[in-house]
């Protein structure tokens, strides 16, 4: 995430980046990883990136569904 929020930091038209580089992404890393990709996943992946950028200091063994619900806090 903290490559993607770098290069839209980067990007001159944030429009082509939303329909675009997420998109691109999005059948990328699902080609490489399989599912779990979606361009609405990587959007709140990155949701949660920006609101918590120290990331590694949860535990691993959250799941997607707790970091889900972790973006709803304020």
């Amino acid at each position: 995430m903290h490559y993607i929020v770098d290069f839209e930091q980067l990007e001159i038209d944030p429009d082509r980046y939303g329909l675009n580089f997420l998109k691109g992404l999005s059948k990328d890393l699902t080609t490489k990883f399989g599912k779990g990709f979606s361009r609405s996943n990587l959007v709140y992946m990155r949701l949660f990136y920006l609101k918590f950028p120290k990331g590694e200091t949860l535990s691993h063994l959250l799941t997607w569904s707790h970091y889900f619900e972790l973006l709803k806090l304020e």
